[in-house]
């Protein structure tokens, strides 16, 4: 049987690549043999593997990959997201109530006491975030 290798240049390869990760790993530093350095940023401590010989990457000339963010859709209305600006500072939690696009620009919208906040970045979030926030 033939290993998968994942190629980094590959959209769904990433989002396969993942997916089979823990929900707190959001980067991935390249061994010098081409696999995953276990000792590197992304084993978490709930991974307790020997990383390097499960998961191959085609690395092209890149030393480390960073979990893609996957922007909220119509079908995550009425979800519970984390909400962020081009501020790091400006972030917020709730339900998406709307996603709106004017000049090219995407607006994510969240319900406040004012009437709705508007920003432009929206992800939903993980059962373990929900669980932490709870």
């Amino acid at each position: 049987m033939t290993q998968r290798i994942f190629d980094i240049e590959n959209e769904k390869d990433m989002q396969d690549l993942f997916s089979i990760l823990p929900d707190d790993v959001d980067k991935i530093e390249k061994y010098p043999d081409g696999v995953i350095d276990p000792f590197a940023g992304f084993c978490s401590p709930s991974i307790h593997m020997p990383c390097r010989s499960i998961i191959k990457i085609n690395w092209h000339d890149k030393t480390e990959i960073t979990r893609p963010i996957r922007e909220c859709t119509e079908q995550d209305v009425g979800k519970l997201c984390y909400f962020w600006g081009n501020d790091k500072n400006d972030y917020a939690y709730g339900i998406l109530r709307s996603i709106e696009t004017e000049k090219g620009e995407t607006y994510y919208t969240i319900d406040d006491a004012d009437g709705g906040l508007y920003f432009e970045h929206a992800r939903r979030l993980t059962r373990q975030e929900i669980e932490e926030l709870c």
